[in-house]
């Protein structure tokens, strides 16, 4: 689609490498790296702990979020494809001073409790499979991180041919558990419906549209998304010229609907198989892997154990590859890259030593990850209904409109859980 712009050294620097697998649509490709975010072990653990305690009352909130994360990495998309620059860049450049330092505190912020699911979640499921302590698992996780980062470095990293396939065997694993496990259909159905929620759930809630609409998958996604296409912002020049951004947009929405579908049939699946559990299993990924070693064999406990250690790497792949993003965007002088990763994956570390329980610090990441989404999706939303950054692939009317009731809903879900006191 039109020409490819000679020289772009900045873009093609921090942008993800080699996407374009074959026989997959360009624009697809980062949609579906981005979909790791969303079918991260913080997923796991939000959504089965919310299975088991709260049955099928929560996937209302699943598909909410899920119908949340269509427009938003849609916009997200759109940012990188038109002007070249991640969401992290025009940030940096739109608010200078104090307000570039605490977009990219927030940012940081979302890498560290990214990292943390990651991690957390990898080290489970090694424990879950090979008997292997939280924290030891924790640590090959993070070393896993560590060759990845310098097999990048060198140029030798297959990023996301690695992570397309981990995608692979998430969504086969849970595709089978739930065709094994007793679905009550009509609950389901009737689960789609909002219902009130009590404290308990409101927490989860919270933590369902953290897990769900990932803030690293914004800055993830507009990176990603830079390539042919991009800087084809600013006023049309031409009908050709114009027509090339809107087809690039159709092609755009079409890969972010596929991919965001696909990671949340994945989380309804996750709540799904947690909810057909029998009552008094616990609310932990553990006692999950418990209950279906015990009722429905250890082939499907080992299963969903594999399924949570492809998250956990998949994730950690995407996470490494946004912690440069943020990086590179907001910070003007060069860190080594792997001393950037030590220092972020230090406080998860730090969390298992203290003795933090697994699935809390599974949930209460994805809570802290809803509470640090308004400060992502603001600038998003501001840069892409701007015409002069955008041209003819700004926001229309109501684009902006829908955009800004999920933040509303966002903010309001957190500030209830605030009043409700946590």
């Amino acid at each position: 689609m039109g020409e490819r712009v000679a020289q772009q050294p900045r873009v093609d620097r921090s942008r993800a490498r080699g996407l374009g697998a074959p026989g997959l649509p360009r624009t697809l490709v980062p949609a579906l790296l981005a979909a790791i975010a969303y079918v991260d072990p913080g997923n796991f653990g939000v959504n089965i702990t919310a299975g088991s305690e709260h049955g099928y009352a929560l996937v209302w909130v699943v598909v909410f979020a899920s119908c949340s994360a269509m427009v938003i990495q849609y916009l997200a998309a759109k940012l990188g494809m038109v002007t070249g620059k991640s969401l992290a860049e025009h940030s940096s450049e739109r608010f200078p001073g104090i307000g570039r330092v605490l977009l990219w505190l927030q940012a940081e912020l979302v890498v560290v409790m990214t990292d943390l699911a990651e991690i957390v979640g990898g080290a489970i499921a090694l424990r879950l499979l090979f008997g292997m302590p939280v924290m030891a698992g924790a640590v090959c996780v993070t070393g896993f991180s560590l060759v990845v980062l310098a097999l990048r470095i060198r140029g030798r990293s297959q990023f996301e041919s690695v992570v397309l396939v981990l995608l692979a065997v998430i969504l086969a694993a849970l595709a089978w558990q739930v065709a094994i496990a007793d679905v009550d259909s009509a609950a389901l159905l009737r689960s789609l419906v909002p219902g009130p929620l009590d404290s308990s759930a409101a927490l989860l809630a919270v933590g369902i549209v953290g897990a769900t609409v990932m803030p690293h998958a914004l800055h993830f996604h507009s990176a990603a998304s830079r390539g042919p296409d991009a800087a084809l912002g600013g006023p049309a020049t031409s009908e050709e010229r114009l027509g090339q951004r809107l087809r690039a947009g159709r092609r755009t929405v079409r890969s972010v609907v596929i991919a965001m579908a696909v990671a949340g049939a994945a989380n309804v699946s996750l709540v799904v198989l947690s909810a057909a559990l029998p009552a008094g299993s616990g609310a932990s990924i553990e006692s999950a892997y418990a209950a279906l070693s015990a009722h429905a064999g250890q082939l499907a406990a080992t299963v969903l154990a594999v399924a949570l250690l492809a998250s956990g790497l998949a994730s950690t792949l995407v996470g490494v590859q946004t912690g440069d993003i943020v990086l590179q965007g907001f910070v003007r002088r060069p860190i080594a890259p792997l001393l950037r990763r030590l220092l972020a994956v230090l406080p998860t570390l730090l969390v298992l030593w203290l003795g933090v329980q697994p699935t809390d610090a599974l949930v209460w990441s994805q809570v802290v990850l809803s509470f640090a989404l308004p400060g992502t999706l603001v600038p998003l939303l501001l840069f892409t209904r701007d015409r002069r950054l955008m041209g003819g692939l700004a926001n229309h009317s109501a684009t902006t409109a829908v955009a800004a009731l999920i933040t509303a809903v966002i903010v309001g879900l957190c500030a209830y859980l605030v009043v409700t006191g946590l």
